[in-house]
């Protein structure tokens, strides 16, 4: 049996064992199952110390997955045409109110992956998947995006400046409450505010230059011409934009990261790369995040640092600690997400940093607005190293915002600066 290791971690599906379940007022047939800072809504018969496979909210589950066990709502879509399930076409993970409990995650028996023909015995508690034995179990789910996507016949021949490697994406944050245990309780760590907007790049890095035909031509007679300069260059978490490139096609309608990022770009040295949240509104007075504009005017936004970085000549990336980002931020003028807490691991009980306004309590976080149907995305617990390890704990609260601004297919920002 092959496991591949999952596309994105926090969209997984994961071996679990049962090992507490709580009882649920005014529900007579089903209980809650705890596990990793969700809630899964299951049938009264389950007991503790069964195994299960556990799948997050906001994943999609394979239509293969959905047919073979019989979960969809529509049942002429189901293995079995006399039974109906509770997931709906789009086959989301959901998190929403079950009778005033929260609901954001699916616990499926073990003998849901059966239709596979696998050694259900070979799969152990923490293997994680999206696929097994080549068949797609589950992924992210992502709203379809509006407008053209094309592919262009020349992408090939098309003249690119920048490599991957010197303009890396930032790393993805797991899920703090599935993976805290990797994080010993002596460690030193930093709790800062999560912010929800859109992920910017900003680098002052290594770009190939387009020889023209004197710089061809001195090449042909042994002439060392450089190859290569040192250029800013913008990125949304995905994609990077590269406006300074003629030649690049870019496929959203308004550059939010480019616009941000040419505005500090003077502040970045040769080498270093910025990575930071924009949060606020776009220029036309769009919001980034609809209900999370924090304390920004209407066609204004604020950039917040989180991570900085060293690039070198070969393309290794190396990062300053945290403490060396807020020096690096304090003298350059720039703000960092806002620090909130430091100690030791073992102190921290991440639980009690999460479903609220984290400016009613610490000043110097970024306040949301009075209505307080809202609540910050999460915190972020950083441990500083050769690379950071940072983890994300998110609000189960802000987790059903989420799937709300999904049922209503709100394509934000974020999500438009990923467009290829």
């Amino acid at each position: 049996m092959k496991l591949e290791a999952p596309a994105n971690s926090n969209y997984a599906a994961t071996i679990v064992v049962v090992r507490s379940i709580n009882e649920l007022a005014n529900c007579d047939n089903v209980v809650g199952v705890p596990m990793f800072g969700f809630q899964a809504i299951v049938g009264k018969d389950t007991k503790v110390g069964d195994i299960g496979v556990l799948f997050p909210a906001e994943s999609q589950l394979s239509d293969e997955f959905a047919h073979a066990n019989n979960l969809y709502r529509h049942a002429e879509k189901n293995a079995d045409v006399t039974q109906s399930g509770y997931i709906e076409d789009n086959r989301r993970v959901k998190a929403m109110k079950f009778r005033g409990h929260q609901s954001d995650s699916l616990l499926m028996p073990l003998s849901s992956l059966a239709y596979l023909g696998i050694n259900l015995d070979e799969l152990n508690p923490g293997d994680q998947f999206d696929t097994i034995n080549g068949h797609e179990i589950c992924r992210k789910y992502l709203v379809k995006q509006p407008g053209v996507q094309r592919v262009d016949k020349n992408v090939n021949k098309t003249f690119k400046r920048v490599e991957s490697k010197f303009m890396p994406e930032h790393y993805d944050t797991d899920n703090y409450f599935r993976n805290s245990y990797v994080v010993d309780g002596n460690k030193d760590i930093i709790v800062t505010q999560k912010l929800h907007g859109t992920s910017i790049r900003i680098g002052n890095t290594i770009v190939k230059r387009k020889l023209g035909w004197r710089d061809r031509l001195a090449q042909r007679f042994g002439v060392k011409v450089a190859e290569t300069e040192f250029d800013h260059v913008f990125g949304s978490r995905k994609v990077i934009k590269d406006v300074n490139n003629p030649n690049q096609d870019h496929f959203y309608s308004h550059d939010l990261w480019s616009e941000v990022g040419s505005k500090i770009a003077d502040r970045v040295p040769e080498n270093f790369i910025l990575y930071g949240e924009v949060i606020g509104y776009t220029k036309d007075g769009n919001p980034i995040q609809k209900n999370y504009t924090y304390d920004q005017e209407p066609g204004t936004n604020e950039l917040y640092i989180y991570r900085v970085a060293v690039i070198t000549n070969q393309g290794r990336l190396i990062d300053l600690s945290w403490d060396a980002v807020k020096a690096f931020c304090n003298e350059a003028g720039l703000k960092h997400v806002p620090e909130l807490w430091r100690g030791k691991h073992a102190e921290f009980n991440a639980s009690e940093w999460i479903d609220f306004q984290l400016a009613q309590f610490f000043p110097q976080a970024v306040p949301l607005h009075m209505n307080k149907k809202f609540v910050d995305e999460g915190v972020c617990v950083r441990v500083d190293g050769m690379a950071p390890y940072i983890l994300k704990a998110k609000s189960p609260i802000f987790l059903r915002h989420e799937s709300a601004m999904l049922d209503e297919e709100a394509v934000d920002v974020e999500a438009e600066g990923s467009l290829v």
